[in-house]
């Protein structure tokens, strides 16, 4: 397995970049996701070794996950001019992407369908429905990647170069909906469908601490602050959003790492 991460990442950095965008496309794809894959990729680093230490093979299997992961989004901007999984899961039509142009050439059978579930699982909700040793790398780009959008709320949202918001396709109503509160209450994470508001938008990445399985993970989230930054941008927030928030940080305290 040793040299095949750079390989990879070669034929992921060579399939984006034959695809033609506007500048403006260009800029968004640059900050919003290829700057996130690295980030993805260095923390998927970080919580491998937390799980498989010296297991090398393992370590750079979950960094060709994380280099991966959302290679579909460079194709929903060409087709749509944005991301949106409407038309299609991202993490399904990244699985087909790579399989269709064989990105996973010089990996073993066994591992390549690892990748791809992985994959394929990456932005769903949480189902554990796999094997224990595929279930880890799945839970590995599942955390890495729900960490990193973490900070790009509290780090991006508001810069007026990296701003987020002309792509959130919510309103911009105060107020908190009540399928994502009553999710949060009892500690489970709503659907992105029921997302209507770009309060709900925000509620629901804190949520995502209910899904987060490494412990590794949960030390990060707690040592970085990033749920109580992204509280903090929610100006004079009503006793719904108070709660919600008193809940999460509650189960976060309480977490057993």
């Amino acid at each position: 397995m040793i040299g095949i991460f750079s390989v990879i990442e070669k034929r992921f950095l060579d399939y984006i970049s034959s695809i033609s965008f506007t500048k403006e496309q260009d800029n968004i794809l640059n900050i919003l996701k290829l700057e996130h894959t690295n980030r993805v990729v260095n923390l998927s680093e970080i919580l491998a070794e937390s799980v498989f230490n010296t297991q090398e093979d393992y370590i750079i299997l979950s960094k060709i996950i994380a280099v991966l992961h959302d290679i579909a989004r460079w194709d929903q901007m060409k087709t749509y001019g944005g991301f949106t999984d409407i038309q299609g899961d991202h993490g399904e039509t990244g699985a087909a992407i790579i399989s269709r142009n064989d990105m996973l050439n010089g990996i073993e059978t066994k591992y390549k369908q690892i990748v791809l579930t992985a994959i394929r699982e990456h932005n769903k909700k949480y189902s554990g429905k796999y094997d224990k040793f595929t279930q880890m790398f799945v839970d590995i780009i599942r955390d890495a990647d729900k960490i990193d959008n973490l900070y790009i709320e509290v780090e991006n949202y508001n810069n007026s170069d990296k701003s987020l918001k002309n792509i959130l396709p919510f309103s911009g109503e105060h107020r908190l909906s009540q399928k994502i509160y009553d999710n949060i209450m009892s500690e489970s994470v709503s659907d992105s469908k029921d997302r209507e508001t770009i309060i709900d938008f925000k509620f629901f990445k804190m949520s995502w601490c209910y899904e987060i399985k490494i412990p590794k993970s949960i030390e990060i989230i707690r040592e970085s602050k990033y749920i109580g930054d992204i509280y903090s941008d929610i100006s004079n927030p009503d006793d719904m959003m108070i709660k919600a928030y008193e809940k999460i940080c509650e189960y976060l305290e309480n977490r057993i790492t």
